[in-house]
């Protein structure tokens, strides 16, 4: 078996987030902040500034007028928005062209993370729940684990499509029992690696089993849990109608737990996912130009 500690010495080979964007969420978190102090921040990166601003013009993101700089992005959409399309524009740059290891293309890939960011708001939407901040970030990043083991998965394909076979395992469940890991586990490593805030390391960690989170982290907050709750339910949902699924996918199973917990039936949740479709397509679309390496 490969040991953790293969896995984890192959982060350090991995792309970082943009330190750009730890000083703007350092930044969110200032309430002495102003649009003049995100500016500032994002100068110094002028291609993710550009992805930034084309992507607040999309109909997902979009104020219902042109958006020309950065102050007016700030301005219209708010620093907490403007930190998530930051981050969704980051990310996107260290996608590899391919992800070995998984039965996915990197653009499914890609696909699969915007759906999950995009079903868990408008769940949030539809619950009519106060929606917990970077709940869109949460979905976009929450399988950041897989870019870290694929290569791993990759050179034990047998073993994986054996446990795979073995009764309808999902792939997450194959990836632990070929690897004594999973890219939940590595996903919260890495994204603590990148700085990234601790409702986003807890996120990734438990978003496949969420009614764990709690018991490993007694001080996690109701609002860190609805996350976790809201992203778990999404990604379910984005796999089962098709968004990035992998060899495993159908047999992921929603925690009953969650289910109770949001306060909804199973049909109403399929009822909201079916209805982001165009959503989702059109936001892929509009993203994937800030895929391009810079």
């Amino acid at each position: 078996m490969i040991r953790k500690e293969q896995i984890l010495s192959r982060m350090e080979t991995l792309p970082t987030l943009p330190q750009v964007v730890v000083k703007l969420y350092a930044v969110l978190n200032n309430e002495n902040s102003s649009a003049s102090d995100v500016e500032a921040v994002m100068k110094t990166d002028p291609a993710l500034t550009a992805n930034i601003l084309r992507m607040t013009n999309s109909p997902y993101f979009g104020a219902g007028r042109t958006i020309d700089s950065i102050r007016q992005a700030v301005a219209l959409l708010g620093t907490k928005r403007v930190f998530e399309v930051a981050a969704s524009a980051s990310f996107s740059r260290i996608i590899p062209d391919t992800i070995p290891g998984y039965d996915v293309p990197a653009d499914g890939f890609w696909t699969h993370c915007i759906a999950v960011a995009v079903i868990a708001e408008r769940l949030a939407l539809e619950l009519k729940l106060k929606t917990p901040d970077l709940t869109f970030t949460a979905g976009l990043l929450h399988d950041i684990g897989k870019l870290a083991i694929g290569i791993f998965l990759a050179d034990e394909a047998e073993s994986v499509l054996g446990e795979l076979a073995d009764e309808g395992r999902s792939f997450y469940a194959a990836e632990y029992s070929v690897l004594g890991t999973d890219h939940a586990e590595i996903g919260g490593l890495l994204a603590e690696s990148w700085q990234l805030p601790e409702k986003l390391v807890h996120l990734i960690r438990w978003h496949h089993k969420p009614s764990d989170a709690k018991k490993a982290d007694p001080e996690l907050d109701i609002e860190q849990e609805r996350m976790i709750d809201l992203v778990h339910a999404a990604d379910i949902l984005a796999h089962a109608f098709g968004y990035g699924a992998d060899a495993g996918g159908l047999a992921r199973e929603l925690d009953d737990a969650v289910v109770e917990r949001l306060g909804i039936k199973v049909a109403r949740l399929e009822s909201v996912a079916a209805d982001t479709m165009i959503q989702i397509r059109d936001l892929s679309a509009s993203l994937s130009g800030s895929q391009e390496k810079s």
